[in-house]
């Protein structure tokens, strides 16, 4: 009886206790969680952070399960860098009970895009909804973008603005053919502002 004790507290609860504790690791790179976005990018960039080094020599093993899980950020350079955002400029997290104003000036590449996620990174539905790019998207007379981010496109009609509908969402913004010297100088990448509707207003006057 007291080998099997010795057993069990020596050999199995160490066992499974490691399980346990692994699993628990490994779960936070399969979404989006605070401790993954820390690990994850080679370069933050304010509350945005940047993926450079997938599917290169050295990539970092908890991107290269992030990808594999999630399914996100799976291109290649010199081809695509991937910035994704799950706070606002205060640190807080984006929540589907808000609109945002997310604003910021175009990369130098071919083509440049947003699409919103949930926290489980899950397509919303209607996708297309959840879209926004440079050839769907106006600039203002300065030459920056000043997109809407809300629970419901009617609220405003013939607006840049795209549907987070309802839902706590992170956002992921990808550059097509970068500028190259975006590689040298990693932080030179241009990301935009993100603030609660409320706020930006305040600030606007």
């Amino acid at each position: 009886m007291m080998q099997n004790q010795g057993l069990l507290k020596n050999t199995v609860i160490p066992i499974f206790g490691g399980i346990l504790l692994s699993f628990m690791f490994f779960y936070q790179f399969t979404h989006t969680t605070s401790l993954a976005q820390k690990m994850l990018g080679d370069v933050h960039i304010n509350q945005w952070i940047s993926h450079f080094d997938q599917s290169m020599e050295g990539q970092n093993p908890w991107l290269r399960n992030y990808i594999a899980f999630t399914g996100l950020v799976g291109s290649i350079r010199p081809e695509i860098i991937y910035l994704e955002a799950m706070y606002d400029d205060n640190q807080t997290p984006l929540l589907g009970s808000q609109d945002y104003i997310l604003k910021g000036t175009p990369p130098d590449c071919r083509y440049w895009s947003f699409v919103v996620y949930d926290f489980n990174n899950r397509r919303i539905e209607p996708y297309e909804e959840t879209i926004a790019s440079f050839h769907r998207i106006e600039l203002n007379e300065n030459g920056q973008y000043e997109i809407i981010i809300t629970d419901d496109l009617r609220k405003y009609p013939d607006q840049n603005a795209i549907s987070h509908a309802g839902n706590d969402f992170n956002i992921i913004m990808r550059i097509y053919g970068p500028k190259l010297s975006y590689y040298k100088n990693k932080s030179s990448v241009p990301v935009g502002s993100i603030l609660p509707s409320k706020e930006y207003v305040e600030l606007d006057n």
